[in-house]
């Protein structure tokens, strides 16, 4: 299932989320199929929240992963606030993205004091969209050192593993070849493993200043429309998603060719049966 929790399945069957106890939203991107037959490899790559609570059993259990390099979205004023406690060995680098989506703990801190005010439906298209504009060299930044990694596994996040996660997302899954309808698939998991769990923290708060959090999904949700409309966006401007990585992220062929020889399994051969 696209939501199961590592260790929830049948022995020695993959599962996409990583229960930790001091960080949230942490998913395999792994076993996505591909329109070409293919299937995203398990155990390759992850995305995630921010990594800066985690525990030492949370530790052993990245450890236990493999990784040996995570790619932080987070700003520098992120990161200095709230740095990452990673295993030793694992290599961070740093491809902060800046903007909106940058300040939803801000948004978060100006909804509890009754100051956020209203926010458009159109919110989030908004802010990923103008994220392709501007963050269009990081995301290409980071495909590029995917592709090049020697075949260990990496770890990508922001703050929430929601927005700068989910744009990158959906923006690897698309160089990988998987269809549109399974990335807005995982886009919208963020709704269980991220909001579900952390807002729930904040209802409280709001619930005694008479405030329905439902009226700000546009903000801290992962509305499966949101994504959609910022893909179409991308296909109207250049043609495909894959087009708008070449042009404005600087993607190239060979870097696409790279990503899927070292994350993406070939379709297994169907053999002719044995007429003999």
């Amino acid at each position: 299932m696209p939501g199961e929790v590592n260790g929830a399945g049948p022995v020695g069957v993959p599962t996409r989320v990583v229960a930790l106890q001091g960080a949230v939203n942490i998913r395999d991107l792994g076993g996505y199929p591909t329109l070409d037959g293919g299937r995203v490899r398990w155990g390759q790559v992850y995305r995630s929240a921010g990594l800066h609570r985690l525990t030492t059993e949370d530790v052993a259990t990245l450890e236990r992963l493999g990784l040996r390099v995570v790619y932080d979205f987070r700003t520098e004023a992120e990161q200095v606030k709230s740095p990452s406690l990673l295993p030793v060995g694992i290599r961070h680098e740093a491809l902060p993205i800046g903007g909106t989506a940058s300040r939803n703990q801000d948004l978060a801190d100006l909804l509890v004091a009754g100051r956020l005010g209203d926010v458009p439906p159109d919110f989030l298209t908004r802010t990923y969209v103008t994220m392709a504009e501007t963050a269009a060299s990081t995301f290409g930044s980071f495909l590029t050192k995917l592709a090049d990694q020697d075949g260990s596994p990496a770890l990508f996040h922001c703050h929430a593993g929601k927005d700068r996660t989910g744009m990158s997302a959906a923006l690897l899954l698309s160089a990988l070849g998987v269809d549109e309808a399974t990335i807005l698939d995982d886009y919208e998991l963020s709704a269980t493993h991220f909001t579900a769990s952390q807002l729930a923290k904040l209802q409280v708060k709001l619930d005694a200043a008479g405030i329905d959090l439902a009226h700000y999904d546009a903000v801290f949700g992962a509305p499966r429309h949101a994504m959609a409309v910022t893909l179409d966006t991308l296909r109207a401007q250049h043609g495909s998603v894959i087009a708008y990585l070449e042009a404005e992220a600087g993607v190239t062929a060979e870097v696409v060719t790279a990503l899927r020889a070292r994350l993406v399994e070939a379709p297994t051969p169907v053999l002719a049966p044995d007429r003999a």
